[in-house]
């Protein structure tokens, strides 16, 4: 059985705070999508990713994107800002919802996100929020 799951179309009975639907801006306030579903670990109950349906401007449609590194939105009242663009999200393996339920599927996944997550044009330092971005020179010198 998988360890992850998602919330899909469930309805929370009682009045708690659901980030489905708010909106996702990067740090440049370009509108990246709206947080359409959140993955949760099934033994911690702790939410690992939220899901962001982009509207459209994505060819896979959804992206998803570290729990960790979502945080309010300093512009806009209910809404989250994430240190990504869009030609970073391109970049992302196509995130399909169905590899969630096989341990297996998202094992593969997630070690190909995790790898453009840390590996690609934006790294991250561990256990932070913090981004080491290369110059444009680094990245030239990288790619021959």
């Amino acid at each position: 059985m998988a360890h992850y799951g998602t919330l899909g179309n469930y309805r929370f009975e009682t009045d708690t705070d659901d980030i489905r639907g708010s909106a996702v801006y990067n740090a440049q306030d370009d509108k990246l999508g709206k947080i359409d579903d959140v993955i949760f670990d099934h033994q911690s109950g702790g939410i690992q990713y939220v899901v962001v349906d982009t509207g459209g401007w994505l060819s896979s449609h959804k992206f998803i994107v570290p729990a960790d590194q979502l945080r309010p939105s300093t512009k806009h009242d209910h809404d989250y800002q994430v240190d990504l663009t869009k030609q970073q999200i391109e970049s992302f393996p196509p995130y399909d919802e169905s590899d969630v339920k096989s341990d297996e599927k998202w094992g593969r996944y997630e070690g190909s996100y995790r790898s453009k997550w840390v590996d690609g044009p934006i790294m991250h330092r561990a256990e932070t929020d913090r981004n080491i971005t290369p110059t444009t020179a680094q990245m030239t010198q990288g790619s021959g």
